[in-house]
């Protein structure tokens, strides 16, 4: 296990009241998922241009904070999706973003590790504009998923890299498939309670951001992966326009 203590199985009644019975979706049977093999890649080939991205244009740190120049070491990105508004639409997809604009980082996680948990809401269906990296295989490899694409992301999680147990969202309002770039056999996922690893392999993968989950980094290499978010059942502007998927068929299906 990494420096930091990892617990993902302890906030489960917290998190659950986004699902039924609570509300009227129901909690996937599944904690990750493999997506099929339509979405598949020829990694090699995806490497090489991620490569090309990482010499030319850099991963930035994410931030620490909002008003501060403090930067995270082991944590570092690219946008391949950013806000229209964007004033540096390589990094924009690197920060947080709620209905009233920027929020900081920091004090969003203190807020779900804190004695008295509380999560923010995240408003993501602003990012809208592919980034000038967003082209070639990419692009190609992107424009299999045909639901609403949103804050779209190369990440690099460095070495001795860790990222807290935290909750993003649940399925309903966005999900979250990723395919893995680089990797190593000491980096590991953990979803509530269940630690696991994700293979590069060319293939994308889903997991529950509605559930407390984490990452850790305990090898010598990087990390990479393509970070896709997808609006399945909204529209940007926020109107529903699909309620009954099983999410658990739905993900085993071509029709992302």
């Amino acid at each position: 296990m990494p420096i930091v203590e990892i617990n993902t199985s302890k906030d489960i009644n917290f998190y659950s009241k986004w699902y039924s019975p609570n509300t009227k979706w129901p909690l996937p049977k599944n904690k990750i998922v493999k997506l099929s093999n339509y979405y598949s890649f020829d990694l090699k080939k995806m490497q090489e241009q991620v490569n090309e991205i990482k010499t030319k244009y850099g991963f930035e740190p994410f931030p620490i904070k909002k008003n501060s120049t403090k930067k995270r070491r082991t944590y570092r990105g690219i946008g391949l999706t950013a806000r229209p508004e964007a004033s540096n639409p390589l990094y924009d997809a690197l920060h947080l973003y709620g209905k009233d604009g920027e929020l900081d980082i920091t004090d969003t996680f203190k807020k779900y590790s804190s004695e008295n948990k509380e999560t923010t809401s995240l408003y993501e269906k602003q990012f809208s504009q592919p980034t000038e990296i967003n082209k070639g295989y990419l692009a190609e490899v992107l424009s299999k998923f045909k639901s609403l694409k949103t804050k779209t992301r190369l990440l690099d999680l460095c070495p001795r890299g860790v990222i807290t147990p935290h909750v993003d969202f649940p399925y309903y309002e966005q999900i979250r498939v990723l395919a893995v770039i680089e990797t190593n056999e000491n980096t590991f996922w953990e979803v509530e309670g269940q630690k696991f690893q994700v293979p590069a392999d060319g293939n994308f993968y889903w997991f529950d951001t509605g559930r407390c989950h984490a990452v850790w980094n305990d090898g010598d290499k990087d990390r990479i992966v393509l970070s896709v978010n997808l609006s399945l059942y909204q529209t940007r502007d926020g109107e529903e326009i699909n309620s009954n998927i099983n999410i658990d068929d739905f993900l085993l299906s071509t029709n992302l």
